[in-house]
């Protein structure tokens, strides 16, 4: 039987914990608000803009040119900052892997630590790592635009594949890949949009800004993702300690008043005599 003192370590080793999760379960209740104000605002701008590029995909696309047919596909895999969001980071690690090694000498892009650290542990090569903010900002998604761009520019690539937790709700987020250029397989017509000056000019004058936000979504929801998985993960565990708290005080108390009782009865045996 357990003794009072080690029920007593216990529950401050159980408290800590309780403490522990409770700071980050906060934390990410607040990170998701942000996150989730952000991506519901930035939506309706990125449905706008993937109008645009839908109505004229294949002008679009012909900015970046012809690669040269032997050139490799690049895959963007994005992941979360930090490990404690359960089964989030591994599921959607896993399914990159799949899809990865089944493509000829691709260039894969890490964005997060845990992608990196991914790669790097099973000691895969990739390209470049990016580590965006846990709650990201559409710089930060320019920059890998630009990254993009110079190598489709130089025919290093042939297409722009992402890898990413498309996000349902808080207790679904599902791994996904999306292409990032040529995203339908028939091209819708532009005549109904008037351009001016003409057409050509807003093509080259909105092609960075389409694409940027068609990526930085995808950014938003893998960031919403990870903190919706990282609040679940947290709650569960609160819960749990919580539980257990209760459980050992009352084990405590137990143990406790059987004490006190045992003391009164060999006090009242010993008066007696």
């Amino acid at each position: 039987m357990p003794t009072v003192q080690y029920l007593k370590k216990k529950l401050r080793s159980i408290r800590s914990t309780q403490k522990i999760s409770k700071a980050m379960k906060t934390a990410s209740t607040v990170k998701y608000s942000r996150i989730n104000a952000l991506y519901a605002e930035f939506s309706r701008y990125e449905q706008s803009c993937n109008h645009i590029y839908e109505r004229c995909r294949a002008d679009y696309d012909a900015l970046f040119g012809s690669a040269p047919c032997n050139a490799p596909e690049a895959f963007i895999v994005m992941a979360g900052n930090k490990g404690m969001c359960g089964s989030f980071n591994s599921e959607l690690l896993s399914f990159a892997e799949d899809i990865i090694k089944n493509s000829e000498s691709p260039l894969v892009f890490t964005c997060g630590k845990q992608a990196k650290a991914f790669f790097e542990g099973r000691k895969l090569p990739y390209e470049k790592s990016y580590v965006f903010s846990d709650v990201p900002s559409y710089s930060e998604a320019h920059a890998l635009m630009g990254d993009i761009e110079k190598y489709i520019a130089d025919g290093k690539i042939s297409a722009v594949k992402i890898i990413y937790p498309k996000y349902s709700n808080m207790m679904k987020q599902t791994p996904s890949l999306c292409n990032l250029l040529g995203s339908s397989d028939e091209e819708k017509s532009g005549e109904d949009l008037l351009f001016l000056p003409d057409k050509e000019s807003v093509i080259k004058g909105t092609e960075d800004k389409i694409l940027s936000a068609r990526l930085y979504k995808m950014v938003l929801e893998t960031a919403l993702g990870a903190q919706a998985a990282t609040l679940m993960t947290m709650r569960s565990a609160y819960d749990t300690a919580t539980e257990l708290v209760g459980e050992l005080e009352g084990q405590i108390n137990r143990k406790r008043q059987s004490q006190v009782t045992a003391d009164v009865i060999e006090t009242a045996a010993e008066f007696s005599q």
